[in-house]
């Protein structure tokens, strides 16, 4: 009776839930971050629940997803095991307890992406049914949730509920470089015209999400429209072209595209840029080596130069060419496979001298070297090389313009010569906020623009390695910096130097140092340095 009267008139503990929807989803705020052409802004891509630790290495939308294989290990087999027998119960049920719990697995680590693979085999594996309770819970996920993570999952399993009422939600998702490639699975999953609906998609996206993105569009069954684009625009992107060189090259068909009599100069321009891609050394994709209609390409390239190569960043394609076809014409295997005939590379090196001594060219390097545009003036420094024009000048020029310019410092040390070291040391000391960057240890990365003065600093202290006893008042900055690598490249440098060139005040601020380093390995170095060892 007593236990029966406990029962029936105690208060029973509720069960409390967080509530994980919210009006402030990252959909929402996706779409109020779209410019007049339906494209995200630059105030976008940091997500709202991005990791506000400056100190913490940053990686570009979507990386991480791209460079992360799936995970197989027998943890991360019954994580996903767990998460799918959550779903179950929502799909069965609309079991709240499992709704909380599944939304804390899936955003509390964000390793969790690594499963999701094999979380999506296992639900499949259940023919989980989607109505009245699984869709409605994918798509809050998707939609209402202020957490990427979440975003993704929900985005996932939306593609394999069969309801293309979330199209329109998945394309703006999509625009995202975190969520393109599951925005792409989901589309094609979902879409009555999925080639046409990705494309559109891959014309508003620029980075990890478009490589992705472009790479899956173009094996598909797509159109002479596609093509062209993948030749003239598909392969641009903001991390590097060559990623998607040789995908665009290829199932745009270039090789047709070329063999043209006549073509117009955008089209000559693409063709550049992708040559310059599939020849780049340390291509981290596919290269020309693999590109069957490799010599087709180069050789009608050549001869579209005759006409269109007018300026200077054509010049230093030109160059580029003609160091791959010298090297290939000295390899006792020339890449028959790729169809370079006898004699078709001698002809094709013949045509690129032509071009390059059809002209003076150095006016035009000399006027590009003025130029404020970067890549202009990139480009104006790499024919600078090839028609061995002296940019001492040129250089030291742009750094007393503008000595916050790290890569200005770069460019005077690299290209000076040792009676110019004086001048450059004094420079530095005058111009660079020494006082502001020798704030005392700590052990930061300094990355970002908060640190462009301490990589002015890098510079400077790396070209003082080969003269001893000059610039102490840089090398004092050096082992003051709060950036771990300044004071790291500091005692690199107070190693060449040897002992013996130490000033009283370069070794009592060692000794302090010592004693104060919050690096580990840094204070180990130090200790090294400090007994004669070498490091």
């Amino acid at each position: 009776m007593k236990l029966w009267f406990n029962n029936r008139f105690s208060v029973k503990k509720t069960e409390e839930f967080r509530e994980w929807r919210t009006e402030s989803s990252i959909l929402k705020f996706i779409s109020s971050h779209l410019d007049s052409k339906g494209k995200l802004t630059a105030e976008a891509v940091d997500l709202p629940d991005k990791n506000e630790d400056n100190e913490q290495l940053k990686f570009a939308p979507g990386l991480m997803d791209a460079m992360s294989g799936t995970e197989d290990s027998t943890d991360s087999q019954k994580r996903a095991a767990k998460l799918a027998n959550l779903l179950k119960k929502i799909a069965d049920k609309g079991d709240k307890n499992s709704e909380q719990e599944f939304y804390r697995l899936i955003t509390e680590d964000d390793n969790t992406i690594g499963i999701i693979d094999n979380f999506l085999q296992s639900i499949v594996q259940k023919s989980l049914s989607t109505q009245p309770y699984l869709f409605s819970f994918a798509k809050d996920l998707a939609t209402k949730s202020d957490q990427r993570n979440a975003v993704k999952f929900g985005i996932a399993i939306l593609g394999l509920c069969q309801n293309k009422s979330v199209l329109d939600d998945l394309k703006i998702l999509g625009l995202h470089d975190e969520f393109t490639v599951y925005s792409t699975i989901a589309i094609a999953q979902l879409s009555d015209n999925p080639v046409l609906d990705l494309w559109h998609l891959a014309e508003k996206v620029d980075g990890w999400g478009k490589i992705q993105l472009v790479e899956r569009l173009a094996v598909m069954d797509i159109d002479q429209p596609i093509k062209d684009w993948l030749i003239r625009e598909g392969y641009k992107n903001s991390i590097m072209y060559e990623y998607l060189a040789y995908t665009c090259a290829l199932h745009g068909e270039l090789h047709e595209k070329l063999q043209q009599l006549q073509i117009d100069q955008q089209l000559f321009r693409s063709a550049a840029d992708l040559l310059k891609a599939l020849i780049a050394e340390n291509n981290p994709a596919e290269d020309i080596s693999a590109y069957s209609h490799a010599a087709s390409v180069v050789e009608n390239f050549i001869r579209h130069s005759r006409q269109h190569a007018g300026n200077i960043a054509d010049l230093n394609t030109l160059y580029q060419l003609k160091d791959f076809l010298s090297e290939l014409q000295n390899d006792p295997k020339p890449g028959s496979q790729n169809g370079w005939k006898k004699n078709l590379i001698p002809h094709c090196l013949a045509g690129i001298a032509d071009i390059l001594n059809s002209r003076d060219w150095k006016p035009l390097v000399y006027e590009d070297l003025k130029s404020p545009d970067n890549i202009t003036y990139w480009n104006a420094k790499q024919a600078a090389k090839h028609l061995r024009i002296d940019l001492w000048a040129t250089v030291w020029h742009r750094l007393q313009v503008n000595p916050a310019d790290d890569s200005a410092w770069f460019d005077v040390t690299y290209y000076s010569k040792t009676e110019h070291a004086g001048q450059i040391i004094d420079f530095a000391i005058r111009n660079l906020p020494l006082d502001e960057l020798a704030t005392g240890p700590k052990d930061s990365l300094g990355l970002g623009a908060a640190y462009v003065g301490h990589h002015c600093l890098d510079t400077m202290i790396s070209y003082l390695e080969n003269y001893p006893r000059q610039g102490e008042k840089i090398i004092l900055t050096g082992l003051k910096s709060p950036v771990t690598r300044n004071r790291n490249m500091t005692i690199r440098v107070l190693n060449k130097w040897k002992r013996a060139n130490w000033s009283p005040q370069i070794e009592k601020e060692l000794m302090h140092l010592k004693n104060i380093e919050p690096n580990k390995e840094t204070r180990k170095d130090i200790e090294k340095l400090l007994n004669g060892q070498n490091i």
